[in-house]
């Protein structure tokens, strides 16, 4: 979708959200914020990047890429700075692509650590709704319980037709050699049962930052209901249809707040304190990216874009990646 589409529709959400919001509720929250809970939201969400370079980290080590935590943490940050300031939720993803290859010519073998790291946790975070769903403190309304269902029904789909996406023909030839690659690398059980480890250390870590956020404002949310509001939120903004989720966000936490009495007001500020958490660790990977001894993230020529995507003959484990990445 066009960045001017995504722009108007958050522009026109927000707009909507504000009409709707009484603003001498958000004065009264702001002024009353506890900030040593919000602290406390960015130190979790910090963890939690560290939990997730380390995931990514343990699949890329599969694929023969030699890192050190420390420089996979720091590609991480500045992949969140890149998601931040770029109209797009992908754009940290391709830099980190970038880093990992590192002019190797080994994007496909980059592309499908990246990849399998984000479906790793993708994947638990909806189990994690499904799970909020199962222990929930109280009756939810059939909305809210039908969309868990069809995210959760729409997951276990996915992960049973991936293995047949790779052999579809109508499919290019490089998006079918990124899937054998990602299928493959998913055949390490060792390796995936460590990166699900991390995943879900990754999606508490995400329950709890939305729980310290709501003590924050002294709302009364049950941190079994913030297993449904994390993951699904957070999914919503996934969606291409907006700039960094926003509106999206803000309509999602009403929304999914509703069944709990909070009013307009008190979600949307919840919402923009949850998003002023995410901007806070993303600025960290800004000043990595400035400051850092790393190298900045260029366009690749014409050149590099149609050349191999593998020159490296010896890649993956015993060679088992070598066709395939």
């Amino acid at each position: 979708m066009s960045k001017y589409i995504r722009i108007g529709v958050s522009a026109l959400l927000l707009a909507i959200i504000a009409w709707r919001t009484d603003w001498s509720v958000v004065g009264e929250k702001f002024a009353n914020l506890n900030v040593g809970f919000w602290l406390a939201a960015v130190g979790v969400l910090i963890f939690a990047q560290l939990a997730s370079a380390r995931r990514w980290q343990l699949f890329a080590r599969e694929l023969r890429f030699e890192r050190s935590l420390v420089q996979y943490g720091a590609y991480y940050f500045i992949g969140m700075w890149f998601n931040l300031s770029l109209p797009t939720s992908v754009g940290g993803d391709v830099v980190r692509v970038w880093y990992l290859d590192n002019q190797s010519g080994r994007k496909l073998a980059a592309f499908a650590s990246v990849f399998l790291e984000r479906i790793n946790g993708l994947l638990v975070l909806i189990a994690v709704a499904f799970v909020g769903l199962l222990i929930a403190p109280m009756e939810l309304p059939l909305p809210i319980r039908a969309s868990v269902w069809a995210v959760t029904g729409g997951a276990v789909l996915g992960v049973m037709t991936l293995p047949l996406a790779q052999r579809w023909r109508w499919l290019p030839l490089q998006r079918r050699e990124q899937l054998h690659a990602v299928v493959e690398l998913a055949k390490a059980p060792r390796v995936v049962a460590e990166a699900t480890v991390m995943s879900i250390l990754v999606q508490v870590s995400g329950v709890v930052t939305v729980w310290l956020i709501g003590l924050a404002l002294g709302l009364d949310i049950p941190i079994t209901y913030c297993c449904i509001l994390g993951p699904m939120v957070s999914l919503l903004t996934l969606l291409p249809i907006s700039v960094n989720g926003m509106g999206v966000r803000e309509l999602g936490t009403i929304a999914f707040l509703a069944p709990l009495n909070v009013n307009a007001g008190e979600a949307s500020t919840l919402a923009f304190l949850w998003f002023a958490v995410s901007v806070a660790v993303s600025l960290m990977g800004g000043l990595i990216y400035l400051f850092g001894a790393y190298p900045k993230a260029q366009t690749a020529t014409k050149e590099e874009n149609n050349g191999p995507v593998d020159r490296d003959s010896n890649q993956g484990r015993e060679g088992k990646y070598s066709q395939a990445a």
